[in-house]
């Protein structure tokens, strides 16, 4: 099997040279999201003489500060401790396949506005690199049914919208 490859272009972010990574196809990629916000943040690093990384590379380049940051430390319960260590093993057994997509649920109507998501284990390696996700789905408000959802903190989430949806088109179709 071809081994998967990805473009970097340097650029000057905050007056440093940096290089970002590029995406191969058009589509989503959780994972060079992620790995972007690392080289930004200067916590991991691609020397700007390089011009393309496996994705082999990029996935030990990410596992290193998940395992760096979340190291657990000795004065957890051992509850905590298993806890911690199954978030670890979620987040990156989680990675290679970041680079297909991300499945997320989106809740419209959240108290945290744009980033308010329902939480599935995909989530797990952007909570342990403590990197903010955000949506840009908004309820219209001048839309009849949508008025005051957004005051409502109602949980509507693209799911359960998509089941009212459905079972409108149903009940109209009968």
């Amino acid at each position: 099997m071809e081994e998967t490859y990805f473009q970097l272009k340097p650029i000057t972010f905050l007056n440093r040279r940096v290089s970002i990574l590029l995406q191969n196809e058009n589509g989503p990629c959780p994972l060079l999201a992620i790995c972007n916000v690392l080289l930004l943040r200067n916590a991991i690093s691609i020397h700007e003489d390089i011009p393309s990384v496996s994705l082999e590379t990029l996935l030990r380049l990410v596992a290193n500060p998940l395992l760096e940051n979340n190291q657990l430390g000795s004065d957890r319960s051992s509850f905590e401790v298993a806890n911690s260590q199954q978030a670890l093993n979620d987040a990156i057994g989680m990675l290679p396949r970041l680079q297909h997509g991300l499945d997320v649920n989106v809740q419209f109507c959240s108290p945290s506005g744009v980033t308010g998501f329902e939480f599935t284990q995909e989530f797990a390696p952007f909570d342990l690199l403590d990197i903010t996700l955000a949506h840009g789905w908004l309820v219209d408000p001048q839309v009849r049914g949508c008025r005051g959802a957004s005051s409502m903190h109602v949980p509507y989430t693209y799911h359960t919208c998509t089941i009212h949806v459905v079972q409108h088109a149903e009940y109209h179709a009968v």
